[in-house]
């Protein structure tokens, strides 16, 4: 199963905030646009943001209608302002179990994510991808079970993992460049485990590793052959990290989790020093960092040392509420999931209405 770091939001029952998000009415913001369905006559093709590049593109995915499976197949999908808004994009091969999803996109509008492989009978293996204009490339395994892509920069550089299970289970991450994966290895290489969840356009590799023996992974980076151990805020074998998003200054942020792994919480590393930037009620998100600094997470962005709550800086429209805000580029725009009060899901825009 997937898991890569932004795709899944656990969204958690917790009445209020741990982080102390600013609650009161403040001036608007942002405007909301609203995504329309990938398929008008399809309801349930609802378009699941990932990632937003500078040019206003978004990846994602989407359960839709395609040729070969008229019942449902999920898609990578890319949303953009002209008309038509969304293309739906493509698999390996098409069967009716071929999904996909694309999870990064950069300034070229060359996107990441995975597909799924038929193996035979209803057995499927995913691969990492490339979702480029002229079709897919699969990435391939090598000897792994399966493999996802999870992020790319503007010189076109892949990153993610592959999961192995011979000669023992084991994750590792991987570089993909000019047509060749390289794999990155392990700090330990005994225990296994390496995850890379971004990359900056700077060539540095954010992700999660274990660095000892009965530790929960690290956040992690990598640079020049070498994995550096980012900590988490607190210390000891049962506090757990990993990192999500990285930018171009090098400030790296994501998600650390206490003794009890009740409430995780947000973390900045910059200077080599890791912050705290508490828990967000509601949500386990993980945090998406751009080149100004902001931060996202659940339905919150941090700006200049402050959480602010987005239901209280956008301009109102209907009762549409955030249920997660998953990307945002260097323009300060976020993508973002909403709902409202007739259970109806869509994707969302929030564009910046002002500077203050």
């Amino acid at each position: 199963m997937f898991t890569d770091s932004r795709l899944i939001a656990v969204i958690l029952s917790v009445s209020a905030a741990l982080a102390g998000p600013t609650s009161a009415q403040t001036t608007p913001r942002y405007a909301l646009t609203i995504l329309g369905l990938v398929q008008h006559n399809y309801t349930t093709s609802v378009f699941a943001p990932l990632s937003i590049n500078d040019n206003g593109v978004v990846a994602g995915y989407a359960k839709v209608k395609v040729p070969h499976n008229p019942q449902q197949s999920v898609r990578g999908v890319e949303w953009q302002s002209s008309s038509p808004h969304y293309t739906i994009l493509g698999t390996i091969s098409e069967d009716p179990g071929q999904d996909s999803e694309a999870t990064w996109i950069n300034n070229l509008g060359i996107a990441v994510g995975f597909s799924n492989e038929h193996l035979g009978s209803n057995l499927y293996s995913a691969h990492p991808v490339m979702f480029t204009a002229n079709g897919i490339v699969n990435l391939g395994v090598k000897n792994a079970k399966e493999g996802f892509a999870t992020g790319i920069n503007n010189a076109s550089q892949g990153v993610g993992y592959l999961d192995f299970d011979m000669p023992v289970p084991a994750s590792e991450a991987f570089l993909y460049q000019n047509g060749m994966m390289t794999m990155l290895g392990y700090p330990v290489p005994t225990i296994g485990y390496s995850i890379a969840n971004a990359i900056n356009n700077n060539g540095l590799i954010v992700g999660s590793a274990t660095f000892s023996t009965g530790a929960k992974p690290h956040a992690a980076s990598y640079a020049n052959g070498v994995w550096t151990d980012l900590g988490t805020p607190g210390s000891g074998t049962n506090y757990g990290s990993s990192a999500s998003s990285v930018n171009d200054s090098g400030a790296i942020v994501g998600l650390w989790t206490d003794s009890v792994e009740i409430y995780p919480s947000v973390f900045l590393y910059q200077n080599g020093q890791i912050t705290d930037l508490g828990a967000l009620a509601g949500s386990a998100t993980p945090p998406v960092i751009n080149n100004a600094g902001q931060i996202v997470s659940a339905w919150f962005v941090y700006d200049n040392g402050t959480w602010w709550d987005l239901h209280n800086v956008i301009i109102p429209n209907g009762h549409w509420r955030i249920s997660g805000a998953t990307a945002v580029n260097n323009q300060g725009v976020i993508a973002c999931t909403i709902f409202d009060n007739l259970s109806r899901h869509r994707a969302g825009l929030l564009t910046p209405v002002n500077s203050n």
